[in-house]
């Protein structure tokens, strides 16, 4: 929607034919130095749109830089997770089967635990049985209460057998109580170091997932400022549309200022050919309402004189032998171009100048180079000074009126309002 928008702006400023001047009777309302100095500004704010419009290119670039620098490191960073995770959930399957040893250890171990109380008793028992016999057996009074050889030998063996049934439980006992606690350390050591590894596992995933939450919030940053580098390229990009058509119109606009001068001079040759005489400089186009229509002296003032209102200004020819231009001081329409008694040879022109009608009165003109009804721009020739009508010398009576021109003159105003003299 917005480009539909500056597709239109444009249209209307290349359709137009004028950028500073919306209508065709104030196309000339500026001067050709005016309109060459708003070119240079222009071709300036282009250049500068356009240095914007490179450095946000070359900001887009860094920016897309730094994001696959991002994706890059988070990718690395998920496969870094992944790995992690497969760790952990290897050192949870080792904990659980750890457990599951440990669980069947516990089973062993309540076995060696059996044991040792029902060898504890036996010993326990031993140990009564002793003090009951006088505190120790006496094993040579057990040999030699023997009847016969055959009972010796008998009795030799059994006291062996008592003997090393005695150092067998005792040695018994002692390794599986080493045997318990041994076990009992491995299992607690191996659970201890196998929960240790989970916890570092556990700690590094931690601070993976940290890193990961830091690196997407920094990638969304660098998207956000992507999209509002975008948007700002748009607007630099609209700005370098409109100004390159901005300068196009005014290119136009100083080629057809320059064709209506050269047209002007033709037109003010022509006259002057056709009057056999030099034509002397025209007044120079000047920015404003009105411009001065004639060069010289002003010799009157406006307001009253011999008890009646000179409605006007005069501005004298001053000596000067070559014809003296009278050129319109605005665009507007002629509505009044013959002679009048008064006037002499008169025109009229009618302006809209910001919605209000307006008039101006040029007279006492040697002759006229426009006629009633015709379109003249600011600055067009529309005769040349002279001394017609009721008049003492050769010279312009100008007037502007607020309005229409009436014969009682109530709409004049003081033309030193606008002009300059």
């Amino acid at each position: 929607m917005k480009r539909k928008f500056l597709a239109l702006g444009i249209g209307i400023i290349l359709g137009s034919g004028s950028l500073l001047m919306p209508m065709s009777s104030t196309a000339y309302a500026v001067t050709n130095k005016q309109l060459e100095e708003k070119k240079k500004d222009i071709q300036e704010k282009r250049s500068n749109v356009q240095s914007e419009i490179s450095q946000k290119k070359d900001d887009l670039v860094q920016i897309g830089e730094e994001k696959s620098a991002v994706q890059k490191e988070l990718d690395k960073l998920e496969l870094t997770i992944a790995d992690t995770e497969n760790k952990i959930k290897e050192k949870e399957a080792q904990i659980a089967s750890a457990k599951e040893e440990i669980k069947k250890l516990q089973q062993e171990i309540a076995v060696l635990k059996e044991q040792i109380k029902k060898r504890d008793e036996l010993l326990k028992e031993r140990i009564r049985s002793i003090q009951e016999n006088g505190g120790v057996i006496n094993y040579l009074d057990v040999l030699l209460g023997a009847q016969s050889f055959s009972d010796f030998i008998n009795r030799v063996s059994a006291v062996t057998s008592f003997m090393e049934a005695d150092r067998d439980l005792l040695r018994m006992h002692q390794e599986d109580k080493a045997l318990l606690d041994k076990k009992e350390a491995e299992a607690q050591k191996q659970l201890e170091e196998l929960n240790n590894k989970l916890a570092d596992l556990e700690g590094m995933k931690k601070t993976l997932n940290g890193q990961q939450v830091k690196k997407n919030q920094l990638l969304e940053e660098l998207k956000e400022q992507e999209k509002d580098m975008h948007e700002e390229l748009l607007v630099f990009e609209d700005e370098a549309a409109i100004l390159a058509a901005q300068e196009k119109a005014i290119k136009r606009e100083i080629e057809a200022w320059n064709k209506r001068q050269r047209e002007l001079e033709e037109q003010r040759k022509k006259q002057a050919n056709a009057q056999g005489n030099k034509v002397g400089s025209a007044p120079e186009i000047t920015n404003g309402v009105f411009m001065n229509p004639a060069t010289g002296r002003l010799t009157s003032h406006y307001g009253q004189r011999w008890g009646r209102l000179h409605s006007g200004i005069d501005i004298g020819k001053g000596g000067r032998t070559e014809a003296v231009p009278i050129v319109a001081a605005a665009s507007g329409s002629v509505i009044k171009a013959n002679f009048d008694r008064s006037y002499g040879n008169v025109v009229m022109i009618t302006h809209v100048i910001d919605g209000q009608v307006m008039t101006t009165v040029y007279g006492h003109m040697e002759s006229l180079s426009v006629s009633n009804g015709a379109s003249v721009e600011k600055g067009q020739l529309l005769g040349y000074m002279g001394n017609t009508g009721n008049s003492t010398g050769p010279h312009l009576h100008f007037e502007i009126h607020h309005g229409p021109w009436n014969g009682s003159r109530s709409n004049s105003v003081n033309p030193l309002r606008y002009v300059n003299y």
